[in-house]
């Protein structure tokens, strides 16, 4: 081989190594670019549940701790008054009733808002209690199986939790048609797993369905993503739909 065809071997073979690292240079800075957007994608979203959450719980708070007893308060100044009146007892009665009516919708806007049992006695047991409280009132049997001893101690992860479950039992209240929904906590290694199944119309369940109004989906991706955790989606029409989501949890 001539000099000068060893120098255009040379040439081509640097230009080769050239454009091979002006190539890798720019794959490296799109995935950097797109692990800089997934991770500020997350904190946003971490930032609007959280301020999301502490707007729930001011408000169960301030529902639970100040108008709720002012609304007790008056019930009592009312009934102190000695009527002789039959139509002014007949009235009383009914503003009695009314209060009485505020009152139970306040405990369930709280009850919905922020749970005091999530805060003072942590995640299974607020999750029983909410499914034993919908259950009361639902047209459908709600079974939750949890696995004993299970504890969450991390406040983030078991509020996040606990909107998950509400939305899955909401989901199916007001568009599975079911007549049966089981739900299960158990631990699966370092994961905890929360399951759903109900026996209801189903739905023809893609990646597109995320974007679909009215089924929740985004919510509820919204709230795994920042947790890291994983969900599946099994549903098909006349085949009931299941759920299967898997939270990390601290060493």
């Amino acid at each position: 081989m001539g000099t000068q065809e060893t120098s255009l071997l040379a040439a081509i073979v640097i230009a080769a190594i050239l454009i091979g690292v002006i190539i890798l240079f720019f794959v490296a800075s799109i995935i950097r670019q797109q692990r800089r957007n997934l991770t500020l994608h997350r904190q946003n979203m971490l930032a609007e549940i959280t301020t999301l959450e502490k707007e729930r719980s001011r408000m169960a708070r301030d529902l639970h701790d100040e108008l709720a007893p002012l609304l007790a308060a008056i019930k009592m100044k009312i009934n102190s008054f000695a009527l002789t009146d039959p139509d002014d007892e007949e009235e009383m009665t009914r503003t009695n009733g009314h209060i009485d009516a505020l009152l139970k919708r306040i405990r369930e806007i709280t009850f919905d808002l922020m749970p005091a049992s999530l805060q003072r006695k942590g995640f299974v047991t607020a999750a029983r209690e909410f499914v034993d409280y919908i259950g009361r009132s639902a047209p459908i049997a709600i079974t939750l199986q949890a696995e004993e001893g299970l504890s969450v101690t991390d406040e983030r992860i078991a509020v996040n939790l606990y909107r998950i479950l509400q939305e899955v039992v909401q989901n199916t209240l007001k568009h599975a048609g079911a007549a049966r929904l089981l739900l299960s906590i158990h631990r699966d290694k370092k994961d905890l797993v929360l399951a759903s199944s109900d026996d209801g119309r189903g739905f023809d369940w893609d990646e597109k369905a995320l974007s679909a109004n009215g089924i929740g989906l985004k919510s509820l991706k919204s709230r795994v993503e920042i947790l890291n955790g994983t969900f599946s989606v099994e549903s098909r029409r006349g085949k009931g739909t299941s759920y299967i989501f898997r939270i990390p949890l601290p060493s």
